[in-house]
């Protein structure tokens, strides 16, 4: 009976599209959700904020690092499978963690969850831009980029609170038997699966191709600005609050409507991207991103700081389908997306890796208040940069 059961669920009666969403949730509450240990873990193991932040850090270099491996990966093994190891990757991880006896053998186990995590969107993205039709690529890349936020908040909702009662130990290896119990149902029922991305339309294009390709290249620009706008802001946006009054225990309600504003933002800006395009979306959106950062900055009603808030997280996290899209229409004559996806995260990762540091200096120096200008300049920027891939998008095609 239960073997029939297991059957049933095979992916092969899930279609591809549906499989990758799942993986989504799985890899985005599963990723936010060993963060979330650390204060417990500080606790147990005497760790400094330096330990911490050296391993909050590791889980987000290893996306740079493996960005061009993933793609690679993604074409020896395909798009489903590869994801799917990606799962055992990150359950080995969180088990490792609930029986780390010290601080270098947690430093280990972050290293082997933060692989798995590490190519999980370059891989996603490449393989939703593959099957989504290019007309409703937008909606696509929407649905699919606002559909891990639920991962975020479902997946990691009970971590906290289970550490809180059975320990970090316990509630880590719970974690990590559940995802590998996934890892290994998904596995055992996919041997038989076309999972592998077909290859007779691929390209034998490499990524120093891409290095020279003018629509690529200020895509991927305006990706890297984009990105250095708005990634780090959340960081930052309790020390605004905190200069303006703010009492601290209310601090997550403010963020929380920052969230709200991110699905809503990822699920909308991807269907303007059909209707409207892609270029004419972003810009648009980039615009009105750079004024809300400014009114945020220099708002001081809490109604209206609540309600930037909501249209600051849609415009921040909005941009990212609306990125994506971008990048497939200025390579889909290549056919080539698992290269493309790879190469864009690597460089994207840059941004988001090293914008922290640098508006913490400004903070540090200026003012928190500077960050949100800086930011909003830097939104500007890339509307400039947007602008000139869509000149490069129409030159080529009338060259076609």
């Amino acid at each position: 009976m239960l073997k029939l059961f297991l059957m049933r669920f095979s992916i092969k009666n899930i279609d591809n599209v549906n499989l990758l969403n799942i993986l989504h949730v799985l890899n985005d509450g599963f990723i936010v959700s060993l963060p979330l240990l650390l204060p417990f873990i500080k606790e147990d193991l005497h760790l400094d904020l330096i330990q911490i932040g050296f391993l909050g850090s590791v889980l987000n270099l290893l996306g740079i690092f493996l960005a061009l491996p993933a793609g690679i990966i993604a074409t020896k093994l395909g798009g489903l499978r590869s994801l799917t190891w990606a799962i055992g990757l990150y359950s080995l991880g969180f088990i490792a963690t609930s029986i780390s006896p010290n601080y270098w053998f947690v430093v280990i186990a972050f290293l082997i969850a933060g692989t798995g995590f590490g190519i999980f969107h370059p891989i996603a993205f490449a393989s939703v831009a593959k099957w989504a039709q290019k007309e409703r690529l937008g909606k696509a890349m929407g649905n699919f980029t606002a559909i891990g936020d639920l991962g975020r908040v479902g997946v990691s909702a009970g971590v906290t609170f289970f550490a809180s009662y059975i320990g970090w130990r316990l509630t880590s290896g719970i974690y990590g038997a559940v995802a590998l119990g996934i890892f290994a149902l998904l596995i055992t029922f996919s041997q038989k699966d076309n999972v592998k991305v077909k290859q007779s339309d691929e390209k034998s294009v490499s990524l120093l191709y891409f290095l020279k390709h003018k629509s690529f290249l200020t895509v991927s620009l305006t990706g890297f600005l984009d990105s250095f706008a708005s990634s780090s802001l959340f960081v930052f946006i309790p020390f605004l609050l905190l200069s303006k009054g703010v009492n601290p225990a209310i601090l997550g309600t403010f963020t929380g409507f920052f969230f709200i504003g991110n699905f809503l933002g990822k699920s909308l800006l991807g269907r303007f991207v059909d209707k409207f395009g892609n270029t004419k979306v972003f810009i648009t959106a980039e615009f009105f991103m750079a004024v809300n950062i400014i009114l945020f900055a220099l708002s001081q009603n809490w109604i209206a700081i609540i309600i930037i808030a909501v249209i600051l997280g849609a415009l921040t996290k909005g941009t990212v389908p609306v990125i994506q899209t971008m990048l497939a229409e200025a390579t889909e004559k290549e056919h080539s997306y698992e290269k493309v996806f790879a190469l864009n995260s690597l460089i994207v990762g840059i941004a988001t890796a090293s914008a922290p540091l640098i508006f913490g200096i400004i903070a540090n120096k200026f003012g928190v208040i500077h960050v949100f200008s800086v930011s909003a300049c830097f939104a500007l920027l890339a509307i400039i940069t947007a602008i000139i891939a869509r000149r490069t998008f129409d030159s080529k095609s009338k060259k076609l």
